[in-house]
């Protein structure tokens, strides 16, 4: 479930301590808040020090680098969308129609991890480098194959061929709400992630049966 990080964008030691542990916390939060604010380029690890209001000596007991700091606010996101994912395969959601397992699964991404926040914080990430794009696509890989498997579970017959395209379709249309948040205001961006649901449960509805 996990894809180890790469050498060089891993941290230097491990934290053993809340208070460090803290520590890295508002280090990748000051992060999100300056990307936001100003875009990639602009940041380093000098600003996000500043803005963290520690040391940059501090930042650099633990990460080696500005890349380091984005992949673990990426990694990290993207874990916590798969721990959700699999908490839903705990029976208590077992009995639960497709809709209301999808609509569910669906609004507890979207509440519980500030996801339109970090969409717009991690937007146009994935090109930066390669090991982006590689957690990306283990990403993705994951999500398709917990859609497949559930597609099954519910009973779909449809071919695995055009399984695999709604899969793909269902995110390439969150990838595309995802990339206009920054211009949105909150209240729209929740109309959107509505009719992004909305979306998904038509086209799952052409799959599974009533």
């Amino acid at each position: 479930m996990e894809l180890a990080t790469p050498e060089h964008l891993a941290l230097r030691k491990q934290p053993k301590q809340a208070r460090t542990r803290a520590l890295l916390d508002k280090v990748v939060a000051s992060t999100a808040a300056l990307v936001q604010a100003e875009g990639y380029h602009a940041v380093n690890t000098n600003s996000i020090a500043k803005h963290a209001e520690i040391d940059v000596k501090s930042l650099y007991e633990f990460f080696p680098n500005k890349e380091a700091i984005l992949y673990r606010m990426a990694d990290e996101w993207l874990l916590s969308i798969r721990n959700i994912c699999l908490k839903y395969e705990d029976e208590t959601y077992a009995a639960l129609p497709w809709p209301a397992f999808f609509q569910q699964l669906n609004d507890a991404i979207k509440q519980d991890l500030m996801y339109s926040d970090k969409f717009i914080s991690l937007n146009g990430l994935w090109d930066l480098l390669p090991e982006f794009s590689k957690l990306d696509t283990f990403h993705q890989d994951f999500i398709r194959q917990f859609y497949l498997k559930h597609f099954k579970r519910f009973g779909c017959t449809a071919p695995l061929k055009q399984q695999k395209t709604v899969c793909t379709f269902l995110m390439a249309v969150e990838d595309g709400v995802g990339s206009m948040l920054e211009y949105l205001q909150p209240d729209e961006r929740d109309a959107l992630w509505q009719m992004q649901t909305e979306t998904a449960l038509f086209h799952l509805e052409k799959i599974l049966p009533n």
